[in-house]
């Protein structure tokens, strides 16, 4: 080759100056230090032409990412290395525990469960990816997905869009032991995860109750997402972390202020389980316990602890409680 002031090839010109910046950036993506010998090695280029892709590399970097991620020096390694800031990015413990999360969930088939995780630790330094690999290595070969085992992924997506733009949905639902799905026409106003599932929150558009109604998402065989928009009021409006905080097994339902004592052993578990949950007296090692839930879902809940709490109020509800117990104790007199 010859030097370019002789009006020759130089060799800085051997590489593109795009593909060497893009190589270097994609590299420390990914965890890896960039030596400016060995980059003018592999490129056939000088160490001041590396020196000055760094440079734009560096300026590129600082005011795209604001301080979120930072081309520096590393004296001990020898050689460039891409920082991110741990206030911002996810570190590999935070990687390692999402995967676990994301695993004891269940909530997506195999594929779609798989395809994320390995995103998900690709993100994390590759020195640490393999451990990572290693930790959730059992858990993901005995991963056993939901019975319905439905892509759910682009589902969840484009009716969160919906919901998000106020968009009226058509939905064909198909519901627990039945053949023939029901269309009901919708005002999507959230989606929530619980124990599994994740679920659709929706008003009937031509119905008007206090409570929405909850679809499992995985028993929408069909779904339109139409031009219509609807609108509610601000004041009112469904906000998902407070509907949370008073459902239980996701059944629907009125607002009820339930009250019951409780003298198991751990009070943490039940306030734990009933975000809306307070101790309004003590009586020796008994607890007065308040707390406000939608629907019927909270009655599973009561009796799979019944051993343990007496429910007080509402009356009727008492009485409720008091008449399955009396059919599950006649279960066991054959």
């Amino acid at each position: 080759m010859f030097d370019g002031a002789d009006g020759g090839i130089s060799m800085d010109d051997q590489q593109p100056k795009t593909l060497r910046i893009l190589s270097m950036y994609e590299r420390l993506r990914q965890g890896e230090v960039i030596s400016k010998k060995k980059e003018a090695e592999q490129f056939g280029v000088n160490e001041k032409t590396i020196q000055r892709d760094l440079d734009e590399l560096r300026a590129y970097i600082a005011e795209t990412f604001h301080g979120l991620m930072e081309l520096e020096y590393e004296r001990k390694k020898h050689g460039y290395i891409l920082k991110k800031s741990e206030e911002e990015w996810l570190t590999n413990k935070e990687i390692l525990v999402i995967s676990k999360i994301l695993l004891e969930s269940r909530s997506l088939p195999k594929e779609e469960m798989d395809r994320m995780l390995e995103k998900l630790i690709f993100q994390s330094h590759p020195q640490n990816q393999r451990f990572i690999q290693e930790v959730v290595r059992n858990e993901r070969f005995h991963y056993v997905p939901l019975q319905h085992n439905r892509p759910l992924i682009d589902v969840i997506w484009e009716l969160s869009r919906a919901v998000h733009t106020k968009r009226v949905v058509v939905i064909d639902y198909r519901k627990e032991g039945s053949d023939a799905p029901i269309t009901r026409k919708v005002k999507p106003v959230g989606i929530i995860f619980s124990e599994y599932y994740f679920y659709l929150i929706a008003f009937l558009e031509d119905y008007e109750f206090d409570f929405p109604t909850i679809y499992r998402i995985d028993r929408i065989v069909r779904y339109t997402v139409t031009n219509d928009r609807f609108r509610y009021d601000y004041k009112n409006r469904f906000e998902e972390g407070e509907f949370r905080k008073r459902v239980q097994f996701m059944h629907a339902g009125e607002l009820m202020k339930i009250t019951f004592r409780f003298w198991g052993s751990s009070l943490q578990a039940i306030l734990d389980r009933l975000p809306t949950a307070k101790v309004v007296e003590k009586d020796g090692e008994k607890f007065v316990i308040e707390a406000e839930v939608y629907g019927r879902g909270i009655k599973m809940w009561l009796l799979s602890q019944a051993q343990y709490l007496e429910v007080i109020k509402p009356e009727e509800f008492r009485e409720e409680i008091k008449q399955t117990i009396e059919q599950m104790l006649g279960n066991y007199e054959h």
